[in-house]
């Protein structure tokens, strides 16, 4: 098992994502969900993510530490999306950076 590429607290290491995440947090998660899906962002995530947006985000955050063999727990996901919400959103996109993925769509080049 891993951690993650970038800490809880790391929102500084890049302005733009950071940006964009506290920005539109809704958008990244959409993203996020499409990009561990391996597929483009549709209007079911659209609809999910505007009527259940914690639920969304605990799981997209299950999702991705699952698919990168991140040590954690699904109660430890739900509790980080609820405490450190934008946070959470921004060490999301980074992880997927990291692996090489683009989590950000139009947003990032």
């Amino acid at each position: 098992m891993s951690n993650w590429e970038h800490g809880l607290c790391d929102c500084t290491s890049d302005i733009r994502v950071c940006c964009i995440s506290y920005l539109w947090p809704q958008l990244q998660i959409m993203q996020q969900r499409a990009t561990v899906d391996g597929r483009q962002c549709e209007i079911t995530d659209c609809i999910f993510t505007a009527l259940c947006f914690p639920c969304v985000a605990c799981l997209t955050r299950s999702q991705i530490r699952e698919k990168h063999g991140i040590e954690g727990s699904s109660v430890m996901d739900c509790l980080t999306v609820c405490y450190c919400t934008l946070c959470t959103i921004h060490q999301q996109t980074m992880q997927l950076q990291a692996k090489g993925e683009k989590p950000s769509g139009l947003f990032m080049v």
